[in-house]
């Protein structure tokens, strides 16, 4: 009976879903490099991976028309947040970007025309991510876009990443004291946790400002023992 519940496992399906896709030969070989580099097991604690945080600010949220703007991550090792790891890539786009969104991000033409073209950018997040869990706060914006990239220049559909979502696991906490209309975004949760106030639409600020909170949401979930990563990975979906 366990085995049935664990084949049913959200984690243990998209390792499935990991094998089906690396079966393809066409998968290049910076994707199959980074998907063959860490495999967790139910029974694994969440401490004994390493992650990268990372943010993507866009033109938008219709993924199909919206471009990225930048990336920035960092990461965790050791169950620490390595500061001297952060990188803020801005992507080099001939497109105009929109007038509405370069004040909400504080992103000009003149630092994307400076910028790298987003397959050096994804190639560089692919690299840094080899052997880490990919977290983020409302990762379906960022999974969305790495898909819409990975279809458009590999024809590649359902890439199966491991996605830790910051978002997703407060959910999960507040639903389960019965309080589903509580504020979800990422300054507001971390207030919660008395964490301090960083400036937003920054990737790079905001992928530090998601680090803080997911170990703080580790502490605060398993106070006196070691977290298991497939109850983050569950509580994620």
């Amino acid at each position: 009976m366990k085995s049935f519940i664990h084949y049913f496992h959200p984690l243990m399906r998209i390792m499935r879903e990991r094998e089906q896709f690396l079966a393809d030969k066409n998968v290049p070989e910076f994707i199959s490099d980074n998907l063959l580099q860490t495999v967790p097991a139910l029974i694994d604690t969440a401490e004994s991976f390493d992650y990268l945080v990372l943010d993507f600010e866009t033109t938008g949220l219709d993924v199909e028309n919206d471009l990225i703007l930048s990336i920035g991550w960092v990461e965790i090792i050791n169950s620490q947040i390595d500061l001297a790891s952060c990188k803020h890539h801005y992507i080099n786009s001939k497109s105009q970007i929109k007038p509405v969104t370069a004040v909400i991000n504080h992103i000009t033409p003149q630092m994307l025309n400076e910028g790298e073209s987003i397959h050096d950018a994804i190639k560089a997040l692919f690299n840094a991510s080899k052997g880490k869990i990919l977290v983020a706060h409302g990762c379906i914006v960022e999974a969305q876009f790495l898909q819409k990239y990975m279809k458009r220049n590999f024809q590649l559909t359902a890439l199966p990443l491991l996605w830790i979502d910051t978002l997703s696991i407060e959910k999960h906490m507040a639903m389960s004291v019965n309080n589903p209309d509580i504020d979800l975004t990422l300054a507001t949760t971390r207030e919660r946790y008395n964490l301090p106030e960083y400036n937003s639409h920054n990737a790079l600020a905001d992928a530090v400002s998601t680090a803080e909170l997911f170990l703080a949401q580790q502490k605060k979930l398993q106070p006196h023992n070691k977290m298991r990563f497939g109850q983050l990975y569950k509580m994620s979906q």
